[in-house]
């Protein structure tokens, strides 16, 4: 019996050490990849998410802009951390995706560069020419709800006190947090997004209806406008608020924008590139695209044209 006992105890010492970590390691893939996160049950309006209030007093500044670039991004990754989904059959990397070290670099220059990164508030009272900023001011943007930019643009951001308005897919977003990997196409979750609210103004971009039909047509234009309504006033309601809009793939129409009137969605943004200025249409804003293959040179010819 004492031979069994001492055999029995060694075995379950052996489990312990060897099978445990094992089982534990499964346990940590399965909960975080195998299994993908189902949709956050909670909204940002259960969790009284404020917009960022910050609207400074530019009073002082010697020049004041009469147009402001706005840039738009989409997925922030590190170099070393592009998986083969991530480049083009021609071995580029898709223009969804600036790696974190450009982004770095281009944060970095508008920092030494004295520029002032605008809070959503403060951009609409210039667009409403309530309001006058500085001369090097521009509004940062970014699409989707991609977990990378919290993963690694919120820190740059919130390092430099910079401001940026996120465009987000509400049905999309996770009810918990999972590691990253950047061989999945993650989305953030609920808790990520209330984290980064000091940093992060978000924006409508639909509740689901980011994608095309099989002609290639926007949901937003193919869908009549009261589903379209329908779905914005979904992605308004768990936003809690109907601040700004940017419709997907940039497509919509004129039925679109009269929805968005009727929503009271205040400002809107297009993919069309160009200088942001008070005499344009509220609802149909330029942005200028920032692409992986662009320089530094290029980040300055856009913010000094």
């Amino acid at each position: 019996m004492k031979k069994y006992a001492i055999s029995n105890f060694l075995f379950t010492m052996l489990f312990i050490v060897i099978f445990g970590p094992l089982c534990y390691l499964l346990y940590d893939y399965v909960l975080n990849f195998a299994l993908p996160p189902a949709a956050a049950k909670q909204s940002l309006s259960d969790m009284n998410t404020d917009l960022i209030s910050i609207n400074r007093d530019f009073s002082s500044s010697e020049k004041y802009a009469d147009k402001v670039p706005v840039l738009m991004y989409h997925q922030i990754i590190p170099k070393d951390q592009l998986k083969k989904q991530h480049f083009t059959e021609d071995g580029e990397i898709n223009e969804m995706v600036v790696t974190l070290e450009e982004f770095t670099g281009q944060m970095n220059y508008l920092k030494e560069q004295d520029y002032t990164v605008l809070s959503l508030k403060e951009f609409e009272g210039f667009m409403t020419n309530q309001k006058k900023v500085p001369a090097k001011s521009v509004l940062i943007t970014f699409d989707d709800g991609f977990k990378n930019v919290f993963e690694f643009a919120y820190p740059v951001l919130k390092k430099h006190d910079f401001y940026a308005v996120h465009f987000i897919i509400t049905g999309l977003i996770t009810d918990r947090t999972v590691d990253y990997d950047s061989a999945f196409l993650q989305y953030a979750s609920i808790a990520e997004l209330k984290e980064a609210s000091d940093v992060f103004d978000y924006g409508n971009h639909t509740h689901s209806f980011h994608h095309r039909n099989d002609e290639g047509v926007s949901y937003v234009e193919a869908y009549d406008w009261v589903d379209v309504k329908e779905n914005l006033t979904k992605a308004n309601e768990w936003l809690g608020h109907s601040e700004a809009f940017a419709a997907p793939y940039g497509e919509y129409d004129t039925i679109t924008l009269d929805i968005l009137k009727e929503l009271e969605i205040k400002i809107a943004f297009t993919v069309q590139p160009g200088y942001a200025d008070p005499s344009q249409h509220i609802l149909e804003i330029p942005r200028f695209g920032i692409y992986p293959f662009y320089t530094i040179e290029d980040f300055r010819y856009i913010l000094e044209h």
